[in-house]
């Protein structure tokens, strides 16, 4: 029976979505470059994102990628060794063709949320759960991802503090068309205009002291943590980031913001639309 399965049509960033659940299904095991193929290919299986070479009624086999998949699953693993997800070698086979999850890697498959180094997932992800998102926040957070994965870490968390901020201006921009007093509402735009980010938000934030009875209980009680908490983290590692001064940018540090930047970004847009459906 021929087991040799067709060729998955999918990108190479969708095809490390596969090597990452497999990873996740395997953890703690040691790992060779050959399981990893066999394992994605009952991933792509069970997905249907390819033919099943099998009869409905064979119960078994162990179905092989095609050429050209096998190709690109070694590339990601070795992509995966760079980013030191994996390395070579366990404790007891030390040497090549072992491989085995870094402690990082652990980190990395074991997280709940979102993870960057699945770029495809990560992006599929935010875009399900923000139908909305502006593509200018979308461009600058999948530049910081790719970044993150080729350790540009200067440049990812200036990309990841520009995401940010387009994302509040979004939502200092709704607040400000959501006055019922038109000359207040003018008073609030003329405040914030031509002013930095950090400025802006800060007069958004007590202007919105005062209103912040009239928003939902569930976003008013989150205010605090998530939005103040996570845009000053993100903003004061941006600015760090941007000027010469010599300070490393901390890798576990950074996948943390990457990870909890869909759930506050997710907020940031309900916040949008209570103004955009509620006047004050």
């Amino acid at each position: 029976m021929n087991d040799l399965l067709d060729k998955i049509e999918i990108s190479f960033e969708e095809l490390k979505s596969l090597v990452f659940e497999y990873l996740k299904e395997s953890k703690g095991t040691l790992l060779q470059i050959v399981g990893i193929e066999s394992g994605v290919a009952r991933v792509a299986l069970r997905k249907g994102l390819v033919r099943n070479p099998y009869p409905s009624n064979f119960q078994g086999g162990s179905s092989k990628l095609d050429e050209h998949d096998k190709t690109r699953v070694r590339e990601i693993v070795w992509d995966l060794i760079i980013q030191r997800v994996l390395t070579i070698g366990g404790y007891n086979n030390p040497e090549w063709p072992f491989l085995s999850l870094t402690e990082y890697g652990l980190e990395v498959i074991e997280s709940e949320l979102p993870i960057p180094n699945d770029i495809s997932g990560y992006l599929s992800r935010i875009n399900s759960e923000i139908s909305n998102l502006d593509k200018v926040i979308l461009d600058y957070l999948e530049e910081s991802i790719k970044t993150y994965n080729i350790n540009q870490l200067l440049s990812s968390t200036i990309t990841l503090g520009c995401a940010s901020e387009k994302a509040l201006l979004i939502l200092i921009d709704t607040y400000g068309e959501s006055f019922e007093d038109i000359e207040k509402g003018n008073a609030f735009k003329n405040k914030i205009d031509k002013k930095l980010i950090k400025a802006k938000f800060e007069i958004f934030n007590e202007d919105l002291k005062r209103n912040i009875q009239k928003i939902h209980s569930e976003l008013k009680e989150d205010y605090q943590n998530t939005l103040t908490g996570i845009f000053e983290m993100i903003r004061r590692n941006r600015n760090e980031a941007g000027h010469p001064t010599g300070k490393k940018v901390d890798k576990e540090i950074l996948f943390a913001h990457l990870q909890v930047f869909i759930p506050y970004c997710k907020y940031v847009y309900r916040l949008i639309d209570f103004f955009e459906n509620n006047k004050h």
